[in-house]
C-alpha cells in the first residue's frame, strides 16, 4: 500500500466517522432543502479498487448506470455536471466517458468524501473531475461551463424546481441538456423512497417547459423502476 493510498483511506475513514457523529448528535436538518437524499448512507468502499468508486452491486442491478450514460450519447467532448453527486456513484463512472465531470453537492461532508476518493486517482483521471460545494437553489455553474446537467434521485428534494431549471438553462452551453432520473410512482420491489418523496414525471415535464426548455422527452421504458426525462 502506497503512502498516498493510505492517506486517502485515512481521510475516507475520518469522513465516515464525521458523518455518523453528525447524524447521531443532530439527526437530519429538515429546515434546509436537500439536493441529495436525506439520511443517505455512505456505500461500501472497496479500498482495493484502483478507482475508488462507492460501489453498490444491488443498486447497479436496478439503477443500470451504463444505460443511463448511454442515453447521453457521445460525451467524450462534453462536460457533465452531476448535481446532487453524493458519494460519486455516477461521477466516478462518468469520468471514464466524459471530457470532464463536475461533482456538485450541497453537503460539505459529501464533498469531503469525494475529495478523499479523488486522492487515489491517477493524475490523468483527477484532472477530469472537479468537486463543487453548491447552494440548495444554485449549482454555482459558470456560463457555458457544462453541456449536460444530470439529476439522479434528486428532484423530489428541490424546492422551486422551475426557478432552478430556469437559472440552469441560462448557464448551460449551447444545445445543452438536462437529464433527470427518478423513481416511478408505483409499487416497486426495491428499497425506494416513500410515495410522498417521489414526483410524477408529467409534473417535472411541465416545470421544464415553464423554465424555458422547448424539447422535453419522458422515457419510462428503458429502466424498470425509474423514468428518464431529457430536456433541451
Amino acid at each position: 500500500m502506497t503512502i498516498k493510498l493510505f492517506i486517502s483511506i485515512l481521510k475516507i475513514t475520518l469522513c465516515i466517522l464525521t458523518l455518523l457523529l453528525v447524524q447521531c448528535c443532530t439527526g437530519p436538518d429538515k429546515s434546509t432543502p436537500q439536493l441529495s437524499r436525506p439520511q443517505a448512507q455512505v456505500e461500501e468502499i472497496v479500498k482495493e479498487d484502483p478507482v475508488p468508486v462507492a460501489k453498490d452491486s444491488e443498486r447497479t442491478s436496478w439503477q443500470k448506470p451504463e444505460l443511463i450514460i448511454q442515453q447521453m450519447g457521445n460525451i467524450s467532448n462534453k462536460t457533465v455536471a452531476d448535481i446532487g453527486a453524493g458519494t460519486g456513484y455516477f461521477s466516478f463512472q462518468l469520468m471514464h466517458k466524459a471530457k470532464k465531470v463536475i461533482a456538485i453537492d450541497i453537503d460539505e461532508n459529501m464533498i469531503a468524501l469525494l475529495d478523499a476518493f479523488m486522492g487515489s486517482l491517477s493524475e490523468k483521471m483527477s484532472e477530469k473531475i472537479e468537486t463543487r460545494l453548491a447552494l440548495p437553489n444554485n449549482p454555482l455553474l459558470k456560463k457555458d461551463e457544462a453541456d449536460i446537467a444530470l439529476f439522479v434521485n434528486v428532484v423530489p428534494y428541490m424546492q422551486d424546481r422551475t426557478a432552478y431549471f430556469s437559472d440552469l438553462k441560462q448557464n448551460l452551453a449551447d444545445k445543452g441538456m438536462v437529464m433527470i432520473v427518478d423513481f416511478k410512482t408505483r409499487r416497486l420491489p426495491i428499497e425506494a423512497p416513500p410515495y410522498e418523496e417521489r414526483v410524477l414525471p408529467h409534473i417535472v415535464e411541465e416545470e421544464l417547459y415553464n423554465a424555458g426548455f422547448s424539447r422535453v422527452y419522458i422515457d419510462d421504458s428503458t429502466l424498470d423502476y425509474q423514468y428518464i426525462i431529457t430536456a433541451q
